[in-house]
């Protein structure tokens, strides 16, 4: 549906016509059509030449309907251009109040065919994440799949901030290039200490600098899909396990960490002790001690520290109810 002021020019534009071309039948003595033509090209500013000798009556009013006529051009044209604008501002306030909603949420850096693909599979998790992106044809396909976004440099401070980085738990970096990467990285450890970053870089150079700039993880995708085809080819029948369990679909099945915070009932306790196979009902396959060491199939009397960070298989529900059991009790 038309905007009414918009639909007001419109008919205005009209008007001028018609009024035009009865003002060429009267003062010239000429025909409609041809009045009707002599408005037209007139509005239109082709440049034709005149249909008929015109007097010099019919050129004073051939210039009132021009200068008429490129006036409400310009006001249909300027009232466009706001109606864009403040389309631009609704949307952000729009996506703004979306954000605020958001807590211990994802902050995804850049759209591209990564961006893309991480942004389908937090949504397949159920997973509460912000896309930020400063292109606009990436914008229109962010837009498009309906995620929350927000339009700007993810290397800029008050970027970061509008995304809600002090309420986020992750913020992922794939921007375009690696210098890219190592601002964010920069900037985002600036404002949330405790934030876990994970980036991507694509020149194995770049992996110290971007650690040492405060990124937890850094990923170099070559690297990864080089490991992941070797493996394949190697063990596939592992691999399709391990994607069957990522990549679930309809399997209520996950692989998650767990952290162990402090003064949690987990804290403390083995195992055993636990019972988290008939109490839970699902598989701890490895624990990270505090120290980095990776403790794989790990003994049953094994005692939890805090900030052990576990990884466990099992059903979405029985990893939350065991995440909960995790967790500090206040």
């Amino acid at each position: 549906m038309l905007d009414t002021r918009i639909t007001q020019l419109i008919l205005g534009m009209f008007g001028i016509i018609l009024l035009g071309t009865t003002g060429y039948v009267i003062i010239e003595h000429v025909g409609w059509f041809d009045a009707f033509y002599m408005t037209s090209i007139t509005l239109a500013t082709v440049g034709f030449q005149e249909v008929w000798k015109m007097s010099d009556l019919g050129h004073l009013w051939t210039i009132i309907i021009m200068f008429s006529g490129i006036g409400v051009f310009f006001l249909i044209a300027g009232h466009i251009a706001q109606q864009a604008v403040d389309l631009k501002r609704y949307r952000r306030f729009r996506m703004a109040k979306r954000v605020k909603k958001l807590s211990d949420h994802f902050i995804l850096c850049g759209f591209g065919r990564m961006g893309q693909s991480i942004a389908k599979e937090l949504r397949a998790a159920n997973k509460s994440f912000v896309v930020i992106e400063k292109e606009l044809d990436k914008i229109t396909d962010i837009t498009y799949a309906d995620f929350v976004f927000i339009e700007g440099d993810a290397t800029q401070d008050e970027v970061l901030l509008e995304a809600g980085i002090e309420r986020a738990t992750t913020l992922i970096g794939v921007l375009k290039d690696d210098q890219d990467n190592l601002f964010l990285t920069l900037s985002a450890r600036s404002l949330k200490s405790d934030l876990f970053i994970l980036t991507r870089a694509t020149i194995p150079g770049s992996i110290p600098k971007m650690k040492r700039a405060g990124a937890d993880k850094v990923i170099n995708p070559y690297e990864a899909a080089g490991t992941k085809l070797a493996r394949q080819a190697m063990a596939p029948g592992v691999v399709d396990f391990i994607e069957l369990i990522l990549n679930r679909g309809n399997l209520d099945l996950a692989l998650e960490t767990i952290a162990v915070s402090a003064g949690s009932r987990a804290e403390g306790k083995s195992i055993i002790e636990l019972d988290v196979r008939k109490n839970f009902n699902i598989i701890v396959t490895a624990v990270e001690q505090t120290n980095g060491e990776a403790n794989f199939n790990p003994d049953p009397h094994y005692k939890f520290s805090n900030n052990d960070k576990l990884i466990a298989l099992g059903t979405v529900e029985n990893l939350m109810k065991f995440e909960m059991f995790c967790e500090t009790i206040i």
